[in-house]
């Protein structure tokens, strides 16, 4: 039974992926990516990013706001504004990476020490258009409301 289900899941991956019967091989060769796949926090787990500061944003960011994330880091459509600065998001990638590391350890995903990141942008005041702040935190199942 346990088997089918599995069998199930790795054929769901597959398709989501669209890897050949041989890239799924390779993938599944690779300690790394089992790890990953074996950690239920990527598939538990939310990254959330809330904007903390906002002035001059030309996407309309608003403090308060969030940008959430799965666990694996894509973003999920229905719970981000409809408008996101590629400024801002380009920023999240060092902190995602970090928060990966955090999975796979089996560490508290919530004791990340850099957890704010900020647009590229400069700001009004050093020569660019608006500046936007975000603190990232990570909600699992336990924070569900």
């Amino acid at each position: 039974m346990a088997e089918d289900k599995m069998a199930r899941v790795w054929k769901r991956f597959q398709e989501l992926m669209n890897y050949s019967d041989q890239d799924l091989e390779k993938f599944r060769a690779n300690p790394k990516f089992m790890k990953m796949m074996n950690t239920p926090a990527f598939r538990t787990h939310k990254i959330v990013a809330e904007i903390v500061s906002s002035h001059g944003c030309v996407c309309q960011h608003t403090v308060g706001q969030k940008l959430v994330m799965n666990g694996n880091g894509a973003f999920i459509r229905d719970e981000c504004p409809p408008l996101m600065c590629a400024g801002l998001v380009s920023q999240f990638g060092g902190v995602v990476a970090a928060l990966y590391e955090r999975f796979a350890a089996g560490l508290d995903p919530k004791g990340l020490l850099l957890d704010t990141v900020g647009c590229i942008d400069v700001g009004l005041d050093c020569g660019g258009w608006g500046r936007v702040l975000a603190k990232v935190h990570v909600e699992g199942p336990e924070d569900a409301k």
